[in-house]
């Protein structure tokens, strides 16, 4: 059985929703961790075998066609332009005009499904339009597909629901259904002219998953989706490296909680994060080396001294030490940002400090782990590996344009 390999994936809309935390451009080209959403989407169709995909574009379609042009990691690219908004149902019919195999896939352009397309397909074949569904916990974004008999039996209008089965944005349609129940009028809504109106005089089916499904329509989806997707694919978790990387810890909203404007200047003030101590002593035990690497302009600006700063890293050390862990060095930079010659991070002098001290560190095998952009740039500068500390809320929009390895709530998820 030979599955379709062809793929339209609905990327024309504006994002009217996200336009306020991402530039003026097509929503499927939000960046997340510092590549382009639709690049997720095309990643997984490749994955499962498509070849050809096109892409129904529309509002600031230049950018996108500017961005991929013909193809994308061999693949080719064609394009469907909508001179004015079609709905969903125009833009499929008009894009299909460029699809040559019977059967084909439709994915919404701001969705990403983590779906099963040969179980898909093999279930519903004979279908001439199948939905993959997602079954979802208490929600009101979204309406409810309802089922009987294997079969889609209706849908439900959006309000508050406990549970129950959602459209992910992912269909097997066959050429059939566009020349025998698609409107002649080139502007339509697929789900309210088709889906819903001829749902019980067409061969409709269905295939459910339980895999990733985000949806970055709105912008606390959209701020959830760059932990979703990270970039080391091969890596489940750090301590599946060998013992001879370095890790580097920021201090400040990594190991302890912040001081929002203000210092940490003495040890009552120093409050470790959830579990920290556990995750150092677990991170000591594996790696050779424990490296912080902290920036303290306080020092700079008169509000706390180089002796308020040692007497904290002091009792930090001490409290990790009485949980089994161990530290091998804290290196601090209390530079005013813009100084000559500055220490401070995203600059490199204090992990070449580090190296001086232990020259067996190796940046290429080394991890930052930080909360801030400057940690991020700090790295990679380096040639490490970046773990993103989610938590800077100012810095939540910039972070979504940061290429970074890994994102984390907190240390705690490391274990």
């Amino acid at each position: 059985m030979t599955l379709p390999t062809q793929a339209i994936i609905l990327a024309g809309g504006k994002g009217t929703r996200l336009q306020s935390i991402v530039e003026d451009m097509p929503k499927p080209m939000a960046q997340v961790n510092g590549i382009p959403f639709l690049n997720y989407i095309m990643d997984n169709l490749i994955s499962h075998g498509i070849k050809h995909i096109v892409l129904s574009v529309g509002y600031k379609y230049e950018k996108i066609i500017e961005y991929y042009q013909n193809e994308y990691k061999g693949i080719k690219i064609s394009y469907a332009i909508e001179k004015e908004p079609l709905g969903t149902g125009g833009a499929i019919k008009f894009a299909s005009e460029y699809i040559s195999e019977e059967k084909f896939w439709v994915i919404n352009g701001d969705t990403y499904v983590d779906i099963d397309f040969e179980k898909f397909y093999i279930k519903n074949f004979q279908n001439d339009i199948s939905l993959g569904l997602v079954k979802m916990e208490n929600f009101d974004r979204y309406g409810v597909v309802l089922t009987k008999n294997e079969k889609i039996s209706g849908f439900n209008e959006k309000k508050h629901t406990v549970s129950g089965l959602i459209n992910s944005g992912i269909y097997l349609i066959s050429k059939k259904l566009i020349d025998n129940y698609f409107p002649d009028s080139p502007v339509f809504s697929f789900e309210k002219e088709v889906l819903e109106v001829f749902f019980d005089k067409i061969n409709i089916g269905f295939f459910e998953t339980s895999g990733l499904f985000i949806d970055i329509g709105i912008p606390e989806d959209y701020f959830r989706s760059q932990k979703l997707f990270t970039n080391i694919s091969d890596v489940k978790s750090i301590f599946e490296l060998d013992s001879s990387w370095t890790i580097f810890l920021d201090r400040d909203g990594v190991i302890n909680k912040r001081l929002p404007g203000d210092y940490v200047k003495n040890p009552s003030e120093f409050i470790f994060l959830d579990d920290v101590k556990k995750v150092i002593k677990k991170l000591s035990s594996k790696f050779n080396h424990i490296i912080v690497v902290t920036n303290q302009q306080g020092i700079g600006k008169g509000k706390i001294t180089q002796i308020d700063v040692d007497t904290v890293n002091d009792f930090m050390l001490s409290e990790i030490v009485k949980e089994g862990g161990k530290i091998s060095k804290i290196y601090t930079c209390g530079m005013l940002a813009g100084t000559d010659n500055c220490c401070r991070k995203p600059n490199p002098h204090m992990a070449q400090w580090a190296k001086n001290d232990f020259p067996d560190i190796d940046f290429n095998k080394s991890i930052i782990i930080g909360d801030s952009i400057s940690d991020m740039e700090f790295g990679k500068n380096l040639g490490m590996k970046t773990i993103l500390v989610d938590g800077k809320e100012e810095e939540l929009i910039k972070h979504a344009y940061i290429k970074v390895d890994w994102r984390i709530s907190g240390l705690f998820e490391l274990i």
